[in-house]
């Protein structure tokens, strides 16, 4: 008779601890996900209600409006009422909003339901990262953190291709529910696991500079999504600016004076701190930003949106894979590696530049995995340096601070990288305006067009090379600092 106790002894039982970071991780990975998932259902759902106009656009720009602008609202209010209880919410939120997009009667109600996704969203990342944070085991934590990054990798790379494909058996309002189902999966598998935590001397939420912040984000990104479509000296492109600087020059007056400050501006005074911050911008000129461009344009020229997301795969699995190696064994001279793979990355920008994505496509694969490699090196440590350079108690301000800049940064620059797109289509292709915005917005690419779009993408990728070489060189020295010795 075999021996049940002695059997049961030898099966692997998950710890608690290892189902809290499987279940945050897996969130992460759901909201990048659903960002390039919502890019690639664009052109399906234009064809569903009939739309080409900005309420197509909006699909993804809602997601990404309020997406960007509240994680430091939400870790700050995690570190206050609870870090699990916020991330709970957001999950909650999240599959429910999901939901009501697979039943949207209207393009606008999407738009709208879109945007609640995205506040969800914030409140799931924000809570989550500020749970990790409170790990103890200083290696526990920086790999934690190293798989968030991987995971969140994970939603960007097989986002397209997974949205392309159940695109293609059950239609856009499939890839709207898959993400849910993988939220509702996270939530499940973190009950019983996430333990509670918040900093009793954090003192009352900062509503006033919550608001103020959040404004000064939000002026920004709307300033950028509509440049496509007006000119800079536009009365509501100037007011827009006006409504950035004065709100976040209020949310500054403020943090100083406030006796609960939402944000400890202090932390800016730390180069390491700043240095973090820069990271996320950097990926997004020579990563993000192609993963809605480069497969719009592909579709545009003639691909499926499954084969659009097969061939993104060549530059999203690299960032997946080395992100994972960085989870697994510590990384020394980290900042050489930003450094070099900011460089590697900028040259594959070159290489996209003059491989015309509707030409051959063994040098667009090439190019793509250069700046997927070049990228998977910053990609793999920044979220543990996010953490790493300030004390624990204020990790749900600081993750909500580098998770703001990180989605901010890139619905901020996926807009102007939109913008001098379709720019660049009219003043260097000789265009039409109303042409431009539809090759933007992945509409098809005529044989007519495919020199002047070529011409236009060519001078958006070098622009986007020197712009990551740029930002690599101002990585403070002090970023370093965190490879010596610790006494």
């Amino acid at each position: 008779m075999t021996d049940l106790t002695q059997t049961s002894s030898h099966i692997h039982v998950p710890t608690p601890t290892t189902r809290m970071i499987v279940s945050i991780c897996l969130a992460a990975m759901v909201l990048p996900l659903t960002f390039a998932g919502g890019a690639i259902a664009t052109p399906d759902l234009g064809r569903s209600f009939g739309q080409t106009g900005p309420l197509l656009s909006w699909v993804v720009n809602a997601f990404m409006l309020v997406f960007g602008a509240l994680p430091l609202v939400a870790g700050t209010l995690a570190d206050r009422i609870g870090r699990r209880k916020v991330f709970r919410i957001g999950l909650v939120g999240f599959v429910l909003s999901g939901l009501l997009l697979i039943v949207a009667p209207s393009l606008l109600v999407i738009d709208i339901l879109r945007g609640a996704q995205g506040l969800f969203a914030a409140a799931t990342l924000a809570g989550g990262t500020a749970v990790l944070a409170q790990l103890k085991d200083e290696t526990q934590r920086r790999r934690a953190f190293s798989l968030i990054g991987a995971t969140f990798g994970v939603g960007l790379a097989f986002g397209p291709v997974m949205a392309g494909a159940v695109l293609e058996v059950a239609g856009w309002r499939a890839v709207f529910g898959l993400a849910s189902g993988l939220a509702f999966l996270a939530l499940i598998l973190g009950i019983g696991a996430l333990p509670e935590s918040r900093t009793p001397a954090a003192g009352r939420f900062d509503w006033l500079g919550a608001g103020l912040f959040a404004t000064a984000l939000i002026a920004i990104t709307v300033w950028a999504i509509l440049l496509p479509t007006r000119r800079a000296t536009d009365p509501v492109e100037l007011a827009l600016l006006v409504a950035t600087v004065l709100s976040g020059a209020g949310f500054v007056w403020r943090e100083l004076r406030c006796a609960a400050p939402m944000f400890d501006l202090g932390l800016l005074r730390d180069p390491a701190f700043l240095g973090v911050q820069i990271l996320p911008i950097a990926t997004c000129f020579c990563f993000v930003s192609l993963l809605v461009v480069v497969p719009l344009q592909l579709i545009g020229a003639g691909y499926s949106e499954f084969s659009a997301g097969l061939i993104c795969l060549a530059q999203s699995i690299p960032v997946c894979v080395i992100s994972v190696i960085f989870a697994r064994r510590p990384v020394r001279n980290r900042r050489g590696m930003i450094r070099i793979g900011l460089v590697i990355a900028a040259l594959g920008l070159v290489g996209l530049a003059i491989s015309p994505l509707s030409g051959p496509l063994l040098p667009v694969l090439v190019s793509l995995g250069l700046v997927g490699v070049g990228t998977a090196l910053p990609w793999g440590l920044m979220d543990g340096l996010a953490v790493e350079v300030v004390p624990r108690e204020k990790a749900g301000v600081a993750t909500g601070m580098f998770s703001t800049v990180r989605v901010a940064s890139e619905g901020v620059v996926l807009a102007l990288v939109s913008a001098l797109q379709a720019r660049l289509i009219v003043g260097v292709g000789g265009l039409s305006e109303a042409d431009a915005l539809s090759i933007v917005a992945g509409g098809p690419l005529q044989d007519t067009m495919q020199t002047p779009v070529a011409e236009a993408s060519r001078i958006l990728f070098l622009l986007l090379a020197a712009l990551t070489v740029i930002v690599s060189l101002s990585i403070p020295k002090a970023l370093s600092l965190l490879d010596a010795p610790r006494v």
